[in-house]
């Protein structure tokens, strides 16, 4: 009998410390810093080439490179900085003063990013002003 309660131990301690292994390596893996472009300019050196998300509004776009890039500048508290884009085509939001976070890593001093997402306010353009209001709170239109 205790033969098998030991084997039994064994491998439920394997097991509970191969669960705790994954989800340690899921929180490290999806744990991505957010800067705002100043702050990713003064810690530039600390960032090295690790992967984080910076803030900032799209001040120039220069077009693509020669690699098929596209090189634009952002800027956050009079703070510039070049990003050199390559990787999915931004939406259609992406404009001159517009806010966007980018994702990627330093590489000298231009920020090297694989994904844009474009931000958005919360106001709304009314498409269609002569359409009837609905009340979401009665049901009413």
């Amino acid at each position: 009998m205790k033969r098998g309660s030991t084997r039994n131990k064994v491998i439920g301690g394997v097991v509970a410390l191969a669960l705790t292994f994954v989800l340690y390596q899921g929180i490290v893996n999806a744990r991505v810093f957010f800067y705002n472009v100043d702050e990713a300019i003064a810690q530039q050196a600390e960032l090295g080439d690790r992967t984080f998300r910076m803030q900032g509004t799209v001040v120039a776009e220069s077009g693509t490179s020669e690699g098929g890039a596209l090189v634009f500048t952002v800027a956050y508290n009079d703070a510039t900085a070049q990003v050199r884009h390559v990787g999915p085509e931004p939406s259609d939001l992406f404009d001159l003063g517009e806010p966007v976070v980018v994702e990627g890593h330093w590489n000298g001093d231009v920020f090297e990013s694989s994904q844009i997402l474009v931000k958005h306010d919360e106001s709304y353009v009314e498409d269609n002003p002569n359409r009837v209001d609905y009340n979401l709170d009665t049901g009413v239109g």
